[in-house]
C-alpha cells in the first residue's frame, strides 16, 4: 500500500499542470514574433536579391544597346496601344530569353490582347515574397489580364510639371527613365551611386488596394496614364495612403515591409528608403513645385544635389 500511495503522490496535480501550459504558451508568445521576424528578414533578403538581378540586367542592357530600357515603348504616334514596358525589355537579361522570344518583343510585335497568354506568365524575379496580393490581375477596361510585378522604373522626381497626353510632355520629366528612348548612364550626372532607379511597388497597403503594377507594359505608351502599371515618381511620400487618392498612390513607392522600400540605385546597389525620409509638397499640390527635398534628390538624375549613402 505504501509502494503503491507513493507512486500516486509522484503525477502532476490540477494546478502544476495548469503552470506547465501557462509557461509554454508564453514562450510560444514570445518565440512566435522571432519566427515571423526571421522569416521577414527572408523575405527582405529575396526581395533585395531580385532587385540587384534587376540591376545586374539594366547593366548588361546599357552594354549591349549604349542606353538604358525605355520606361515604355510603343513605336506607333496613336492611342490606345498595349505598349512593352522597361521590365519586359529585359527579360533576355534576367534568365527569361524564352518568354521575350515567345512574345516578340525583339520583333517589334506590340503588346496586344493576342499576347494576353504571353503578359499573364508569373516572373518570379518581380515578386517581392512580402507582398500578398494577387499574382495576376482581373481583366479591365484599361488592360488585358496580367501578371503583377513589385517593381517600378522612377521617372520623375515630383508632382508636376503636368505629363499630360503625348510624348512630348514626358520630356519635361527628371527621373531615369523615359518615353520611347533610353537615358545613358552619363545623363545620371548627380552619380550611379546617389540616384533611385527602381522602388518597391505593393498591389496593398494598410489594408488598401494600390495599383497593380505589370511587368508586361501598359495602355497607351505615349500617355501618362501609361505610368500607373509600370513606372513610379515622388509624387507622394513613401508608403502613404491618408490622401485617399488613387491616382496619386498610383505612383507611389510602397512595400509590406516595415518602415520603408527597398529601392535600387543605377549603380546596381540596394538601399532601404525610410518611410520618414525628408519629403516636401506644397498644399494643394501644385504642379510645378520645386525640386526642394531629400527624397526628390534621390530621383532626380541631374538636379545638382547629389545624396550619397552616408
Amino acid at each position: 500500500m505504501l509502494n503503491i500511495r507513493q507512486r500516486m503522490r509522484r503525477g502532476f496535480t490540477l494546478v502544476e499542470l495548469l503552470v506547465v501550459i501557462a509557461i509554454i504558451g508564453v514562450l510560444i508568445a514570445l518565440l512566435l514574433p522571432a519566427v515571423q521576424q526571421a522569416r521577414e528578414a527572408a523575405r527582405r533578403m529575396q526581395c533585395s536579391n531580385n532587385l540587384k538581378q534587376i540591376g545586374l540586367a539594366l547593366h548588361n542592357y546599357h552594354d549591349t544597346f549604349g542606353a538604358l530600357p525605355s520606361l515604355v515603348i510603343n513605336p506607333a504616334d496613336t492611342s490606345d496601344n498595349y505598349s512593352w514596358g522597361w521590365s519586359a525589355l529585359i527579360l533576355p537579361f534576367i534568365e527569361q530569353g524564352a518568354l521575350y522570344d515567345q512574345a516578340g518583343i525583339g520583333s517589334g510585335n506590340l503588346l496586344s490582347t493576342e499576347l494576353s497568354d504571353t503578359a499573364e506568365v508569373v516572373v518570379d524575379a518581380y515578386r517581392c515574397p512580402s507582398d500578398t496580393g494577387k499574382a495576376v490581375d482581373d481583366p479591365s477596361q484599361r488592360f488585358l489580364k496580367r501578371a503583377g510585378s513589385n517593381y517600378a522604373a522612377y521617372y520623375h522626381s515630383r508632382s508636376g510639371p503636368t505629363l499630360g497626353n503625348g510624348q512630348s510632355n514626358f520630356e519635361k520629366a527628371d527621373g531615369g527613365f523615359y518615353h520611347n528612348s533610353g537615358r545613358k548612364f552619363r545623363d545620371i550626372t548627380d552619380g550611379l551611386s546617389n540616384t533611385l532607379a527602381i522602388s518597391e511597388a505593393s498591389s496593398k497597403l494598410n489594408g488598401e488596394e494600390l495599383c497593380m503594377k505589370s511587368w508586361a507594359g501598359c495602355l497607351e505608351g505615349r500617355d501618362s496614364n501609361c505610368v500607373d502599371d509600370i513606372g513610379i515618381s515622388g509624387r507622394w511620400a513613401i508608403n502613404d495612403t491618408s490622401n485617399n487618392n488613387r491616382d496619386i498612390e498610383c505612383e507611389m513607392a510602397s512595400s509590406l515591409h516595415p518602415g520603408g522600400v527597398l529601392a535600387l540605385q543605377f549603380d546596381g546597389s540596394v538601399r532601404f528608403v525610410s518611410e520618414n525620409i525628408e519629403f516636401l509638397r506644397t498644399a494643394g499640390g501644385p504642379n510645378d513645385t520645386p525640386v526642394d527635398s531629400l527624397y526628390e534628390y534621390l530621383i532626380a538624375i541631374s538636379d545638382g544635389n547629389p545624396i550619397s549613402e552616408n
